[in-house]
């Protein structure tokens, strides 16, 4: 970018360090589980309709999704900024350098209080700037609920939200500072139901829901070897209450990942195919109710280099002495005797493969998508407590600040030059070949549209 245009961009965001900063603090104040994001949507159409965006709530039927607009939309390309904002169940926690919560409410352990906000600042200040300098197109913020569950994306693409798009940006926090190009894992899940009898456990039960359960589990565990390379995760979400009462229904919800699709997908029915076989011999009763699925990341270098070329201008994050200092306090709390380690650079990523899924997958096979990462220390773990921690905490503004402001040039790049939507676009036909994209069907889209409390109540 041009420094006169990168100029006018930068005043923009600065004016918006403020509100996102609040943002970042009434979000995390507010945790709510996937589905169920209410007050977090409040909180981010306001911001973006107090700064002329037009907003659609509850766009295709999803309660908690929005999609909020400005600029020229009858000429020009189209840039989407994804914006996360759900909260994950079981992980609350103060903003302390210990543990400080129940383990029982929500918190934000993946740092999405942060995304919503500082993604919405950068469409803000891309949109603002970009009506400064005359450039056609227009910059849209989707709000994307329940990605924790792979269900708010997943949905939008079902109904086609994402098709009138030209590029999508987001950001995340994970170990790294920088732009990715690599993968991330395609992941499926499920909650299969066990039904048996009721009664005191001294007595014995000839239909055991439990331990048909148990040993369905174990059995499919014995058998993972068929699936090469499947990682399988599980909870037992309902299996009764006391150990004198024997449940006549229990739960057990169960995640699979790989690098592709397809393997993750035959799994997945090789898992439902076990749990009915042992069920059988019990005379136990199995239901299969499916929850989500999602392709992995699919790399796009052109917005990688892109966003490269963005983050190079905005530097790395600005952590003061204090922030540090509270991260080294956390990061020996949650992992005792593990080094301190920090990313204090910026690096643009394009090998090897992430740990994690996302269900912004699916939407980076139809539309190129262009990602960056903030880092955490290596000794907060994601999805735990202490991230919830430095969530809440001023120690992690930095990083997302950082992210917003490139995400804001980048955007503003992609208007200028149009010429770099159409290598982006090349590259994922390139990518892609001669498939056909579609998403697979979630289950639970009937549920999170009535009623999403039953789903996290295991009643659905």
């Amino acid at each position: 970018m041009d420094p006169f245009k990168a100029t006018a961009v930068r005043a923009e965001w600065a004016k918006l360090v403020p509100q996102m900063t609040r943002l970042f603090r009434d979000q995390w104040a507010c945790p709510e589980l996937p589905g169920m994001e209410y007050q977090s949507v409040a909180n981010l159409t306001g911001f973006l309709e107090a700064h002329g965006f037009a907003v659609e709530r509850g766009v295709c039927g999803v309660p908690t999704a929005f999609l909020a607009r400005k600029g020229s939309a009858g000429g020009g390309p189209r840039i989407g900024i994804l914006a996360e904002y759900d909260a994950l169940p079981s992980l609350d926690n103060a903003a302390v350098p210990h543990r400080s919560g129940t383990g029982r409410r929500p918190g934000h352990g993946c740092g999405h209080n942060h995304i919503g906000p500082a993604n919405c600042g950068a469409a803000i200040a891309a949109a603002i700037a970009a009506e400064a300098l005359s450039l056609q197109g227009e910059i849209c913020v989707i709000g994307c609920p329940a990605e924790e569950i792979l269900w708010g994306k997943i949905a939008l693409q079902e109904a086609g939200v994402f098709d009138t798009f030209d590029a999508l940006l987001t950001s995340h926090g994970d170990y790294q500072n920088g732009a990715l190009s690599r993968p991330c894992y395609a992941v499926a899940s499920g909650e299969f139901i066990f039904r048996g009898d009721s009664a005191h456990a001294g007595m014995g039960v000839a239909r055991n829901a439990l331990k048909t359960a148990e040993d369905a589990m174990a059995a499919f565990i014995a058998e993972a070897d068929r699936f090469t390379g499947v990682n399988e995760k599980h909870v037992f979400r309902m299996a009764g209450i006391m150990p004198g009462v024997m449940p006549d229904e229990v739960r057990v919800w169960c995640s699979l990942r790989h690098r592709d699709i397809d393997p993750v997908m035959i799994a997945y029915r090789g898992i439902e195919t076990v749990f009915r076989s042992v069920a059988a011999r019990t005379g136990v009763e199995v239901e299969e109710k499916f929850v989500s699925a999602s392709r992995g990341y699919l790399a796009n270098d052109v917005l990688a280099d892109l966003l490269d070329e963005s983050l190079a201008q905005v530097g790395p994050p600005r952590w003061t002495d204090e922030d540090i200092g509270f991260m080294q306090a956390l990061s020996e709390a949650a992992s005792p005797g593990k080094p301190f380690e920090l990313h204090r650079d910026i690096n643009c990523f394009k090998d090897g493969i992430d740990y994690y899924g996302q269900d912004d997958g699916d939407a980076s096979w139809i539309v190129p998508l262009g990602r960056v990462n903030w880092a955490y220390p290596t000794g907060v773990p994601i999805h735990h407590w202490a991230w919830t921690a430095l969530s809440g905490h001023p120690a992690s503004d930095p990083g997302p600040l950082m992210a917003s402001e490139a995400l804001a040039l980048a955007a503003v790049d992609l208007l200028a030059q149009p010429e770099t939507i159409a290598r982006a676009k090349a590259e994922l036909a390139s990518r892609v070949g001669p498939q056909t994209i579609r998403v697979i069907p979630p289950g639970i889209t009937q549920i999170m549209r009535d009623d999403p409390l039953a789903f996290w109540e295991a009643r659905w």
